[in-house]
């Protein structure tokens, strides 16, 4: 399975996080799966290269071509595979298409925006892929406690908890992401 990880690329994150997603990586491709991501050569995006790596797992960098210019330090040029796009936009699009699965590992608003994407299009019926939320060290609860917030105000129906599971275990995240199925339900149960 082509997994798609979401995370930072920050260089000023706690090495806690990154020993956690590195492991992460490692394990999954242990178990056969592969790595899509943004290329990121550092942070959480770096430590999930590298653990997939060590797993034996390839990895499929996607990445706009104008960080050749600009942000080229942040880069792992040496993927397995290497696509370059044209926009920001361009680059999620081929990254959601290539994967079967998303992880969502500590992050920043890139990474929000990349989790809240792919929630929202599954809640549209456009993908019925699983959606994983890595909460290493609790870093995702206050977001968690948000969404819940807005499930007891009415803005998101209930049943829409079942667009994603969080975990701080690996195997049970390994299990829901090899076995996810939504059942009969459609995009007019989540609307």
């Amino acid at each position: 399975m082509e997994i798609c990880v979401f995370g930072a690329a920050s260089v000023m994150i706690d090495e806690k996080y990154l020993v956690e997603v590195e492991k992460m990586g490692e394990f999954l491709a242990k178990r056969g799966h592969n790595l899509v991501f943004g290329a990121g050569g550092t942070g959480c995006m770096g430590a999930a290269s590298r653990g997939f790596k060590k797993g034996g797992g390839t990895i499929h960098g996607v990445v706009p071509s104008f960080f050749k210019e600009d942000l080229d330090e942040f880069v792992n040029w040496e993927c397995d595979k290497m696509t370059l796009t044209e926009t920001m936009r361009e680059r999620k699009a081929v990254m959601e298409d290539e994967a079967d699965a998303f992880i969502i590992t500590p992050g920043g608003i890139g990474t929000f925006e990349e989790f809240f994407e792919v929630l929202t299009l599954k809640q549209l019926g456009r993908h019925r892929k699983p959606i994983a939320v890595y909460n290493v060290n609790e870093y995702y609860n206050d977001i968690h406690n948000a969404i819940e917030h807005s499930i007891k105000t009415g803005f998101i129906k209930p049943i829409c908890r079942s667009l994603y599971k969080t975990f701080d275990n690996l195997d049970e995240m390994a299990q829901y992401l090899e076995n996810d199925t939504l059942g009969d339900l459609t995009v007019n149960d989540f609307k």
